[in-house]
């Protein structure tokens, strides 16, 4: 015996269709879009921070950046006054609670000495440091990251700090060497001949 449908069936099978194929159609242009979006570069910036100091031999600033494109970045700094071997301490964070804002951090270096990254509460807080290494200058820091955004709109930020203090030259370790010889042998020759130290 065949099946009848009434017209209430008929609509909801219609319906039912149409749904799924508006969903299907969204979950294309979604898919698609994100390829877009994944395969666009966000703007590279380029920025010169200028390290600043209270004599003591220690220099630090801090900086930051705005990225108003979504993409894959990479992110250049020039430290300055960088000439000569530094100690280096370095931090970079980014929070990004809202998908516009977030940012994603891939690898960050400092003349080829990579920093730890690390992410946490799914991706929304990502930190990064590098501590106390020895590197030769000119200093430049390399952020490189992603920007998910939302159909081409971003507004995601990050931000850090670097600390260097000077390694003394080689020669500044001989001068102060020799400089101490000196100190002793002046004061043994201050040293009366009748007496002995003990």
């Amino acid at each position: 015996m065949g099946r009848t449908f009434s017209g209430d069936s008929i609509m909801k099978f219609s319906l039912s269709k149409q749904t799924a194929l508006s969903t299907a159609l969204s979950t294309a242009f979604l898919t698609a879009a994100l390829a877009f979006a994944g395969a666009a570069h966000a703007d590279n910036l380029v920025n010169n921070v200028n390290l600043g100091g209270n004599g003591n031999g220690t220099l630090t600033a801090g900086f930051g950046v705005t990225h108003l494109q979504t993409g894959e970045f990479e992110d250049t700094f020039y430290l300055s006054p960088t000439n000569g071997t530094w100690r280096v301490d370095s931090s970079l964070v980014t929070i990004g609670f809202q998908p516009l804002s977030n940012l994603n951090f891939h690898w960050a270096e400092i003349n080829g000495h990579a920093m730890t990254l690390t992410q946490a509460m799914g991706g929304v807080f990502e930190y990064g440091w590098l501590i106390n290494e020895e590197i030769l200058g000119p200093l430049v820091l390399t952020v490189h990251g992603d920007v998910p955004g939302l159909a081409g709109g971003a507004s995601a930020s990050y931000a850090g700090t670097i600390n260097i203090s000077a390694v003394p030259e080689p020669q500044t370790y001989g001068m102060l060497l020799g400089g101490m010889g000196i100190l002793a042998w002046l004061s043994r020759r201050r040293i009366p001949n009748g007496i002995k130290s003990s």
